[in-house]
């Protein structure tokens, strides 16, 4: 009986040494690192097109972007914790009108250390409408001058068209001008509200438009140049609702003031005896100028106050040029605090090439290599691929009030989804030749 039990065992360790080892887990591949581009232009508007590069400035990946498609980029033998540099290439053929002539203009735009996961927003978000204002003056013998903010003149009221103007105005639902009339020095007002039609004619009885007494509020600038500048009341940000205060807008070609500071008019006949509800709450004031001095600098700034300011905002903060900047290679140093560092190059002419890097600021001197551009860009544009720039490098400082990390700063520009972001957040900006 002992020797049965025995037998029965043995061959029982038998089988079950016999039995094959179960199959091992299979292995899951890591997930690569991706972007998402969601790109809204058509093919008429853009071609558009992505690539990613390694610490190198390899090119790890290069797609073409559809149009009005969602696209998902990913990066070869990456993971999710890796960081690369993501480029965005935007082309667009253009004809410069009555000439015949066609142009091409390229504009890159890196954004160095992007992480897994972030999405890009293609898009323009320029909520503007245009309407061409018609206007017919009665009671006057001269019309000497009228102001259409945000207008661009394309007829002069005067005698001999019957005071008759004609301006071709960008807003956002509300127009006003202002006008001086038979040699008299007080201005004149009208305001247009509820304008969504691209075409608007009004007469205007010079006898019973609104006169301004209340003194224009002035703002000194920080240096003396061709300032452009563009204040607006804010009506309603939630819908993007202003009432332009500024100036006419210049016609290309045209004389460009120089200036130190400006007069800000308002549609109210007098703020201190009858001040009464303003058509708007606040203001957004957006100021651009180039130093045309030696070692001067090109400011830039996008806030919104609660009055218009008396002065403009002046960068604490610096860039010093070194002498690590060529085609490809710039290098500046970074004096005090500001949350990103923009290094840009630009070659004028045919085609006409813009690449913007954005990365993050450090103490010290920061440096950027250009990645390599890809073999289908750089084929179709030999003066991309060689770099040629020709010296044209800046480099910009970005200060932002109410955000204070570069990534936050890059996550805005990704989304596009918001045309006030910089102002929300308080922009002041200070750009130099590298």
């Amino acid at each position: 009986m002992n020797t049965r039990l025995i037998c029965a065992f043995v061959a029982a360790l038998f089988i079950i040494g016999c039995k094959k080892d179960p199959a091992p887990p299979p292995i899951t591949p890591e997930t690569p690192f991706s972007v998402t581009v969601n790109n809204e232009y058509g093919p008429l508007q853009a071609r558009l097109a992505i690539f990613l590069s390694g610490e190198d400035g390899e090119t790890l990946v290069y797609r073409e972007l559809p149009g009005h498609a969602t696209t998902v980029v990913e990066a070869p033998n990456s993971g999710t914790d890796d960081r690369f540099d993501c480029t965005v290439a935007k082309i667009v053929a253009i004809d410069a009108p009555g000439s015949g002539v066609r142009d091409t203009i390229v504009t890159l735009t890196t954004y160095t250390s992007l992480q897994h996961g972030e999405t890009i927003n293609l898009r323009n978000i320029f909520p503007y409408l245009t309407t061409d204002l018609n206007v017919h003056f009665t009671n006057v013998t001269s019309v000497d001058t009228v102001i259409v903010p945000d207008g661009l003149t394309f007829e002069q009221p005067q005698a001999s068209n019957n005071f008759n103007g004609r301006y071709r105005v960008q807003h956002t639902g509300k127009i006003w001008l202002r006008a001086r009339v038979n040699g008299q020095q007080m201005w004149r007002f009208i305001l247009f509200d509820q304008v969504s039609e691209p075409q608007l004619d009004a007469t205007l009885d010079a006898a019973v438009m609104l006169p301004i007494f209340a003194a224009p509020k002035n703002i000194a600038l920080p240096f003396t140049a061709a300032w452009e500048y563009k204040v607006d009341g804010i009506v309603d940000t939630s819908g993007f609702q202003f009432l332009a205060l500024g100036d006419l807008l210049r016609a290309p070609g045209g004389a460009v003031p120089v200036f130190s500071d400006v007069d800000i008019y308002e549609p109210i006949t007098n703020d201190v005896f009858d001040p009464g509800p303003k058509p708007y709450s606040g203001f957004r004031v957006r100021l651009s100028g180039a130093d045309p001095n030696p070692g001067g600098y090109t400011y830039y700034s996008d806030d919104f106050y609660a009055d218009i300011p008396a002065t403009a905002p002046v960068p604490a903060f610096d860039l010093q040029p070194t002498t690590l900047s060529d085609n490809r290679l710039v290098a500046t140093q970074c004096i005090g605090n500001f949350d990103a560092l923009v290094f840009s190059r630009t070659r004028p002419g045919t085609p006409n090439i813009g690449w913007e890097v954005y990365t993050a600021p450090a103490s010290g001197v920061v440096a950027y290599r250009l990645p390599d551009v890809p073999d289908a860009l750089g084929n179709e544009f030999p003066a991309l691929k060689n770099y040629d720039f020709g010296g044209n490098v800046r480099a910009r400082a970005e200060e932002y009030k109410k955000i204070s990390a570069y990534e936050t700063v890059l996550r805005h520009l990704l989304q596009n989804d918001d045309p006030l972001w910089r102002a929300k957040a308080g922009y002041l900006g200070r750009e130099e030749a590298q």
